[in-house]
């Protein structure tokens, strides 16, 4: 398996245009919000766009699964809560777009994504998951790898459900012993990786690395990854 930082328009686009299906094919609950179309395009220039193929031979249109991050120097955060103004911003990341056409590619996109994480001196994560009626299906993946909820639910205003009403969101963020502990699980799954950082090369299939007595209770430090539900679109 391959992950690979996007860099060309054309790759960026497929990215979009992937993402989009695996929201279709998942029967997600929402979609991009119409009236935040320039700024949600302007946060997505502003991230790093990963893809995910099953080798280095496959071409971009072949791309399985795929994420974006961005840190909060390059673009804020995308709502108002947390408050995290006692991070460094440009050590601050922020992960969206999460999403899988193949079964077990979302966690593998994790697991690539846990070197260039450390490589760029990441402190901490934050993500949106789904809450309410559009409850994030993989949230307990989030929850075993570490993260937890930061600060109350709110409309997130980059994607809106099905009648066109903002998302409700809760956000969620991985930092302290919980991020160190899930990145180094995590990077195990890298054999190697290029000199640039923009290619890395994954295990085809993650390994137990430490059998946890309780999945709900314990942080992804390390984890069975295979035992997990497939991790699909997320806001």
């Amino acid at each position: 398996m391959e992950l690979r930082l996007l860099t060309t328009e054309s790759e960026r686009s497929i990215f979009l245009s992937r993402l989009n299906k695996a929201r279709t094919k998942h029967g997600s609950s929402f979609q991009e919000n119409s009236q935040s179309q320039s700024s949600n395009r302007q946060r997505l220039d502003c991230s790093r766009l990963y893809g995910l193929f099953q080798n280095e031979t496959a071409p971009a249109n072949a791309m399985i699964a795929g994420i974006a991050m961005h840190d909060l120097q390059s673009f804020p955060q995308s709502c108002s809560e947390p408050d995290l103004s006692h991070l460094p911003v440009d050590r601050v990341v922020e992960c969206s777009d999460h999403w899988s056409l193949s079964n077990g590619a979302g966690m593998l996109v994790w697991a690539g994504l846990a070197v260039p994480m450390r490589l760029l001196g990441v402190q901490a994560v934050l993500a949106y998951l789904a809450a309410g009626e559009g409850a994030c299906a993989h949230a307990g993946f989030y929850e075993l790898m570490g993260f937890v909820g930061a600060g109350p639910v709110v409309l997130h205003p980059f994607v809106e459900d099905a009648r066109g009403q903002k998302l409700p969101v809760q956000p969620v963020i991985l930092q302290g012993d919980a991020f160190n502990n899930a990145m180094k699980a995590l990077s195990q799954a890298c054999v190697e990786y290029s000199d640039d950082a923009r290619i890395f090369h994954l295990k085809n299939f993650i390994r137990p690395l430490v059998r946890r007595a309780s999945l709900r209770s314990a942080p992804l430090s390390p984890v069975t990854l295979a035992s997990l539900p497939e991790s699909r679109a997320a806001a």
